[in-house]
């Protein structure tokens, strides 16, 4: 059994451009969601439980929010697979928290980023969070 990537700093490093990317493309995605959110919810105070019959004026408008819903619920599914193929561990989505598996003294640690900064700059034990950052 293969275990987890595990990144040196310089290979970490290398792979910031692609978080920040993903986690860009996943705000948009996720504004995308509030507004389609927000569209469906006002169709669904407007006609309550008739917007799911056919008959309702705006049936196919909200058939189609919801499949947009799905759509867009599915690209950051996918967005969030691809970093955890590249070995990413994805702490937190909305604030941009990431870790990495890296060798630290002998010991296996996390490398951790947050969004907006340039590099891996800290690192904490596997069983610590982001509230036991070190510098490296």
């Amino acid at each position: 059994m293969v275990g987890p990537r595990v990144f040196t700093v310089d290979e970490a490093d290398a792979l910031v451009p692609e978080l920040e990317a993903s986690f860009a493309r996943i705000d948009e995605l996720r504004d995308a969601l509030r507004t389609t959110k927000i569209k469906l919810n006002a169709l669904e105070m407007i006609w309550g439980p008739a917007l799911l019959e056919a008959s309702c004026p705006d049936a196919s408008e909200a058939k189609a929010l919801v499949e947009q819903l799905k759509d867009v619920e599915d690209r950051v599914g996918s967005t969030l697979r691809r970093l955890a193929e590249l070995g990413a561990t994805v702490k937190d989505v909305h604030s941009g928290l990431v870790d990495l598996y890296h060798v630290r003294e002998g010991r296996l640690v996390f490398l951790c980023w947050k969004r907006g900064e340039a590099e891996f700059v800290a690192w904490h034990d596997v069983d610590t969070g982001f509230a036991d950052r070190h510098a490296l």
